[in-house]
């Protein structure tokens, strides 16, 4: 009897270790089938990733598109009242005195011509470019020296030309039209 019993024991821990061993290649295979399944998931997963780049890549053109647009339709549209546009080219904090200068100075005594005792105001604006305080302080400054080289060569009245800064504010041209952002920087002579 304790032979059968031992028997039986014996049948039991043999019959428990089967089932552990047979647990544990359950586990193992549905470790795999979890392995496959995750590879088909994260392969899904990169698979809507590079899409949805693409589609944010095409809409990110699609702004920059409408951004353009929206700008030339902005320039287009808006009148702007000014007289004389001067891009002069200063060197060494300095008004250079080039051809461009003289061209200027032409139109402002032709302007004057017609209109003697018109108040002028010279409007600095700059680019983007840099720290917008630098960028007002810096058309302000070049623009008093417009202001001075005015006075000089015309011999004008101090209190008939007047200075101003807009700095960074109304671009002719906004930041993505990179081929042009350097003729933001301008000054605007008004007459009146």
């Amino acid at each position: 009897m304790i032979d059968s019993l031992e028997s039986s024991q014996s049948n039991n821990s043999i019959a428990n270790r089967d089932s552990e061993i047979n647990d544990k290649n359950k586990f193992s295979d549905s470790s795999i089938n979890n392995s496959r399944t995750n590879d088909k998931f994260i392969e899904e997963l990169q698979k809507r990733l590079k899409r949805n780049k693409l589609a944010m890549e095409e809409d990110q053109e699609r702004l920059r598109l409408a951004k353009l647009k929206q700008a030339e339709v902005k320039t287009e549209s808006v009148a702007r009242n000014v007289d004389i546009t001067f891009r002069p080219v200063f060197k060494m904090a300095r008004l250079v005195r080039d051809q461009n200068a003289v061209e200027f100075l032409a139109k402002v005594k032709l302007k004057l011509k017609a209109k003697p005792q018109a108040r002028i105001d010279i409007i600095g604006y700059t680019d983007h470019i840099g720290d917008d305080r630098d960028n007002y302080e810096l058309a302000l400054d070049q623009a008093e020296k417009i202001r001075l080289f005015l006075i000089k060569s015309l011999n004008l009245p101090e209190n008939q030309v007047f200075a101003y800064s807009k700095g960074e504010d109304d671009p002719l041209y906004t930041r993505d039209m990179e081929d042009k952002i350097k003729l933001n920087n301008r000054y605007e002579l008004i007459f009146n």
